[in-house]
């Protein structure tokens, strides 16, 4: 008995802690209704799941979702009471071996102003996974008038902002470079801005392995977002210009975000 008390604690632990690890992106707070990162188009080459799984090597992925107020069916716009996705069974494609967990844990996305995530994690497995995985999400829209099935990534135009798709590129063992996506930036681009402390202005210097397309943000102590810009870097040593003049004295975070990973550090405004 005591065994089976402690092996029932022990599933509960491992279920808590894999539920607590879907954290959304703040990101995409003020971002319209979709899915993030947006996946991939023809349009959109740099979207969907950019880093690839190997095999025997832990992964995960991290999909923020902004659940719209209406959804269009059949021409006619409804307001929606939540989406719904299944505890299990709902991703498919996923190679064996990987599995998912929804913030909040019931998997149940209401369209409210915080945000939701569904993460995918685990070690794929199965050499017979290597290739192209197209990954999709089964819910279910409730609404006001009916409860209707839905594919995300969603391609019809009832889900605004959910189009393309989610391609993950499955490789053999010892093939990947990381396999967090969360992580890939913190081993691609190292920060540093430089006077720091500065009075009014100061360069930070973004020194980078390849060619990014990141959001650069800067926020004070109690995480409000005081500025934001896309910028292009490149492979090698860029540096960013900084005008603080209107800030006052504090210590502030700055970081530079592909939607999926974020790379920060802090800088001192002393005046």
């Amino acid at each position: 008995m005591k065994k089976a008390i402690l092996f029932l604690l022990a599933s509960f632990v491992v279920t808590f802690l894999s539920a607590q690890s879907c954290v959304p992106d703040s990101l995409f707070r003020d971002s319209a209704v979709g899915v993030y990162p947006l996946p991939f188009t023809d349009d959109r080459p740099d979207g969907g799941i950019q880093i690839p799984a190997c095999i025997n090597e832990p992964y995960e992925f991290l999909i923020t979702v902004k659940v719209p107020p209406n959804v269009t069916f059949g021409g006619f716009q409804v307001e929606i009471d939540s989406v719904n996705v299944a505890t299990t069974g709902a991703v498919q494609n996923l190679p064996d071996g990987m599995s998912y967990a929804c913030n909040p844990p019931t998997c149940v996305l209401v369209p409210e102003d915080t945000l939701s995530c569904i993460i995918l994690f685990g070690t794929p497995n199965n050499p017979a996974d290597i290739g192209i995985k197209d990954i999709t999400v089964n819910a279910t829209v409730h609404t006001n008038v009916i409860a209707q099935p839905i594919v995300l990534p969603d391609n019809t135009g009832a889900f605004p902002g959910a189009d393309g798709n989610y391609f993950l590129e499955v490789k053999a063992e010892g093939e990947c470079i990381t396999t967090s996506t969360r992580d890939y930036l913190n081993q691609q681009i190292s920060l540093i801005n430089t006077p720091n402390p500065f009075g009014y202005e100061t360069t930070i210097e973004v020194t980078s392995l390849s060619r990014e397309e990141l959001t650069f943000e800067v926020f004070d102590l109690v995480g409000k977002r005081i500025h934001t810009e896309r910028v292009t870097i490149l492979a090698g040593t860029n540096r960013i210009p900084f005008d603080g003049s209107q800030l006052q004295n504090g210590i502030y975070t700055y970081s530079f975000s592909n939607g999926e990973s974020r790379v920060s550090n802090k800088m001192v405004v002393l005046k």
